[in-house]
């Protein structure tokens, strides 16, 4: 029949299991988040990079630390892209005084590609530097230009989740806190940022103390839009404060906040898990969203572990 054309076929919902096993063979690597590209692709940014296709990406002085996977859409093909940095893999140079770029979040703004991070000093132990935002054509993914970001109060704040409304992007970010209830408390910030404006200083509109240390959120915080008000996903106390991930709730973005379930966060023995973000880009079963924590302990570890989270 003249102009006949078969029917698209759905993208399947692949299983957790499916997940980590497709991206471990690629590569192994954590600070885990993904963004849909101007071409319909799915781009991974990961920052610390042990190994690629099966391969140690270590040379004498290090590893990369921050590198790009891009994914085909409904599948679960993955290829890592070299970069002209660190060791071939490297997407952002360092800086002159040998301090890195580390990547958390990336944004797709019209035409723009731009990730969150943060500029750090040595390895282990490490120290934060400061809040950057590196730029990229978001088609050809050629790195332009790295800027610093506004720190909230404490000039402390890790900004790591991001969602989009209609006028601009709400951004999270955490600044840790002592206290004597818990291990690594941190307190939560937000940064509302007009569309255009992630690389301007002066348009970050930054909130501090938004969420209370007593919710024990992680250092990460990934966050997203529902019908009713706002949901974060987080692992509870960071790195070493516990085995799960937990839901916060608002109604709005700036307050009050309040945990709204648990789900758990295992790994394997001798490793720890952190750095929780949501994949909304993928197909999921109604009522679920994608979700990925990092793994770290060994190179053989050392990627991240997917699961579904309910709505």
């Amino acid at each position: 029949m003249a102009g006949w054309q078969a029917p698209a076929t759905a993208s399947p919902v692949f299983s957790p299991s499916d997940w980590n096993a497709a991206l471990e063979k690629v590569i192994h690597a954590d600070v885990t988040q993904s963004v849909t590209l101007p071409n319909g692709d799915v781009l991974w940014v990961f920052g610390d990079t042990t190994r690629i296709n099966g391969v140690p990406t270590t040379g004498p002085y290090g590893y990369p630390h921050d590198a790009f996977a891009r994914q085909t859409a409904g599948t679960l093909t993955f290829k890592a892209l070299p970069g002209p940095y660190g060791y071939g893999w490297q997407q952002v140079p360092n800086w002159s005084d040998n301090t890195y770029f580390w990547m958390s979040t990336p944004i797709v703004d019209s035409g723009t590609l731009y990730v969150l991070g943060e500029r750090i000093q040595g390895v282990s132990p490490f120290t934060v530097v400061g809040s950057y935002v590196a730029v990229f054509n978001a088609s050809t993914l050629a790195f332009q230009r790295i800027v610093p970001v506004p720190t909230g109060a404490t000039g402390k704040t890790k900004w790591g989740g991001v969602a989009r409304t209609a006028t601009g992007w709400w951004i999270t970010g955490t600044h840790g806190v002592p206290c004597s209830y818990g291990t690594n408390c941190s307190v939560g910030d937000m940064a509302f940022v007009p569309f255009g404006g992630l690389a301007t200083t002066t348009q970050w509109g930054v909130h501090n103390n938004v969420i209370p240390a007593t919710t024990n959120i992680g250092t990460t915080m990934a966050l997203r839009r529902t019908p009713a008000g706002w949901d974060i996903f987080t692992k509870r106390g960071g790195a070493y404060g516990g085995t799960e991930i937990e839901r916060l709730t608002a109604n709005s973005v700036t307050g009050a906040w309040t945990v709204n379930g648990t789900w758990p966060a295992p790994s394997p023995a001798d490793t720890v898990t952190y750095d929780v973000a949501v994949h909304p880009e993928q197909v999921a079963n109604t009522g679920q969203i994608l979700t990925s924590y990092n793994v770290n302990g060994n190179d053989t570890e050392y990627h991240p572990r997917f699961l579904y989270l309910s709505l």
